[in-house]
């Protein structure tokens, strides 16, 4: 019998704020350019969609950033722009997150906790927090980086359905701690693990230093073959270090799915900070190392045929990126297609996957 997981709602923001104003108030409202509630309930999916979304962040940055290590929460007013006459707002709360990042950063990547400080318990079926990632620091090269991160994930959304969606925001700060001053950047939220794995009715697995036999061949295979292609050093299935993993439907026998993320160390987005560890023997991360698990040589051959297939679409997806420079799309695309000219020639391809395989 398939494992049935409860039903889950992505709660972005709350309420009926309208429903309750008099309507001297309402009539009053209608009359700004731009009418502001506090509230959404929203069972919408996020992640469908491909425009980005426009919020405004107002906090104390500097207090943020000198409190990102602790690792708690404080508060911040989101606001966000649902059409040119209505905005949705309320006072959510946020978090620093991410070891190297909080470190590097000056605005560092965080949780965003969607309830009102005063809501202490979650309701069941209800996803509250979400990832963002952000712009990092103030320069050109940062932006790119959050651009072509987020292209990451719509790579491998086209390889693989059972995979972390991502959506792209147009992010303003207001600096309450420097008189409101406010900046833009991009970021993008990534879909919370629980709304990946009600998605395909699957459970989220815990468990630590997994053996390559409890995964699904297949599943294992593309992922692995799909970071050499990006050139991703950055994660271990086993550990899951920037790797989910989940159990769909029949998973005692069928095996585990690992579920990437977290591309900012790749050889595709190439940020200035990415450094591959010292054991491996490479001195960038645009040198591409295969850490999948070692095979036969005609077993490599269906995950080398099956990416192959998706080399028009993939390149594809970078040249339609309307958010990045044509400089750098052509970087991208030039990246990504060196990986096709390699596996155009199986034998050579295999033989540098099984150098390093593990």
């Amino acid at each position: 019998m398939p494992f049935q997981s409860p039903p889950l709602c992505l709660k972005l923001l709350v309420w009926s704020f309208c429903l309750l104003l008099p309507a001297s108030t309402y009539s009053q409202l209608e009359q700004l350019h731009v009418r502001q509630v506090d509230t959404l309930v929203t069972s919408l999916d996020l992640f469908s969609e491909s425009a980005p979304l426009n919020i405004t962040l107002t906090l104390d940055l500097k207090r943020y950033q000198r409190e990102k290590y602790k690792g708690e929460y404080m508060p911040v007013h989101f606001l966000y722009q649902l059409n040119d006459t209505l905005q949705v707002g309320r006072e959510v709360s946020l978090k620093a997150r991410g070891k190297f990042r909080r470190t590097h950063c000056s605005l560092a990547p965080f949780w965003l906790d969607l309830r009102k400080s005063n809501e202490k318990n979650e309701e069941p079926g209800e996803i509250n927090r979400i990832k963002v990632v952000t712009h990092c620091k103030g320069s050109q090269a940062y932006a790119e980086y959050v651009l072509k991160e987020y292209l990451c994930y719509q790579l491998y959304n086209i390889l693989s359905p059972v995979s972390f969606r991502a959506r792209l925001v147009r992010m303003t700060y207001v600096d309450t701690g420097r008189k409101n001053k406010e900046t833009e950047g991009w970021a993008f939220m990534i879909e919370p693990e629980a709304l990946l794995a009600e998605r395909h009715n699957a459970i989220v697995v815990e468990q630590d230093l997994l053996t390559g036999r409890v995964f699904r061949t297949e599943d294992i295979s593309r992922l692995a073959l799909f970071q050499y292609m990006i050139g991703n050093v950055d994660y271990s299935v086993p550990n899951r270090h920037n790797v989910k993993i989940l159990g769909l439907p029949g998973y005692g026998t069928n095996g585990y799915t690992p579920v990437p993320y977290d591309f900012d160390y790749t050889g595709l987005v190439n940020a200035h900070y990415a450094i591959p560890g010292e054991d491996l023997g490479i001195s960038s991360v645009r040198e591409r190392y295969y850490l999948g698990p070692c095979r036969e040589e005609q077993d490599y051959i269906p995950s080398i045929e099956n990416l192959n297939k998706y080399q028009e679409k993939l390149l594809q997806v970078v040249q339609e990126f309307e958010y990045l420079e044509p400089k750098d799309k052509k970087s991208l695309s030039s990246y990504l297609e060196d990986y096709f000219d390699l596996a155009a020639n199986q034998k050579a391809l295999i033989y540098s996957l099984q150098k390093t395989c593990r």
